[in-house]
């Protein structure tokens, strides 16, 4: 696992934890490769890094979270 923090985390932030997720990923009109989403969580924000050159992270407050909670919660059995 990675330590290095990624550029959109501010210098301050402190990192509360960090976790690795088996994923597949396609970049549009690519082929499916396998990768690991990095999900990081500095202070208040939780971080979505798919550890992909070129790929967007994405990040989350509580509000987003909370509602990515709720709805893998009503799609997972």
């Amino acid at each position: 696992m990675t330590t290095e923090r990624h550029p959109s985390v501010p210098a301050y932030a402190t990192l509360q934890g960090r976790k690795e997720i088996p994923a597949s990923c396609r970049l549009e009109g690519g082929p499916v490769e396998f990768s690991h989403l990095t999900v990081s969580k500095y202070d208040g924000t939780i971080v979505f890094d798919p550890r992909i050159p070129g790929a967007c992270v994405m990040s989350v407050d509580e509000e987003g979270a909370t509602k990515l909670r709720d709805l893998l919660t009503a799609w997972l059995p």
